[in-house]
């Protein structure tokens, strides 16, 4: 789904992109929660509450919702707006409430389907047309004789391919270098380490250094989410370090299948 903003920008919502041209490489790449933000406040012109917003692209996703999380990605969103001359994308009114910038001249050019993250911010009584497909036993038209050598052409390369693949995975296998994860005990977070804590002092330093970036970021512990954390040996030291953590929403199909992920390059 794509949209032309004031007659020049291109909003590419599927690829999460801002660019000038069409048809040449994203200038601008918005991150997911970036991306599902100004694309709820597109769909829904008009005034907004904080709350409304907090709810559709925050919580509805599984994720700690706050009015600092929200005003994050607004000044992240009006920073790259006035990369291209566009200023308050969107704007605050009285009382908190929100609207994207009624000035601004926002045309749909492609409504192809979204990213399945976005989906759910479709209306629900949209009509979705299902192709029809052959029946078993329906009669079909006969294959030519070309047509079946492509067709063992085409089988004999997937087989060959398949071959080269597998002797490609045993060769290399001891060359595979996993991540395992432990879990470390954290009251009501769910948190995971890439290092095992051998110690108590050293789980009880990983736990303070955790608390003490998660209280700076405002992210409150939940039994619907998971967190992943980890910080370089200068951070352990009290000097500078790098630090990464990872806010999952629970699936069960796949624990880590919605993250918001934070990195402090220079921590102290």
């Amino acid at each position: 789904m794509k949209y032309k903003i004031n007659g020049f920008l291109f909003y590419n919502v599927t690829d999460a992109t801002l660019s000038i041209d069409d048809i040449a490489t994203a200038d601008t790449q918005l991150s997911i929660t970036a991306n599902a933000l100004l694309y709820f406040i597109i769909q829904h012109p008009g005034i907004l509450t904080r709350d409304e917003v907090m709810q559709k692209v925050w919580d509805d996703n599984g994720l700690t919702s706050s009015n600092g999380n929200l005003n994050q990605y607004l000044s992240l969103l009006r920073k790259s707006f006035r990369n291209y001359q566009i200023d308050n994308v969107i704007v605050t009114i009285p009382r908190g409430r929100l609207e994207i910038n009624p000035d601004l001249a926002i045309e749909l050019i492609d409504d192809n389907p979204l990213h399945p993250l976005l989906q759910n911010q479709e209306s629900d009584d949209e009509a979705v047309s299902v192709p029809k497909t052959p029946l078993f036993g329906e009669d079909l038209p006969p294959q030519t004789e070309e047509q079946e050598k492509n067709w063992m052409m085409a089988s004999a390369v997937l087989f060959t391919a398949a071959l080269v693949l597998l002797w490609t995975a045993i060769i290399s296998e001891r060359s595979i270098n996993i991540v395992q994860l432990n879990q470390v005990e954290s009251g009501i977070c769910e948190l995971f380490s890439n290092e095992k804590m051998i110690n108590l002092e050293m789980r009880e330093s990983y736990k303070k250094n955790f608390a003490a970036v998660r209280d700076r970021l405002g992210l409150d512990c939940s039994e619907t989410r998971r967190f992943i954390f980890y910080y370089g040996d200068k951070f352990q030291n009290k000097g500078l370090g790098r630090t990464f953590m990872a806010q999952c929403a629970k699936n069960e199909n796949n624990p880590y299948a919605y993250c918001e992920n934070y990195f402090y390059y220079s921590w102290k």
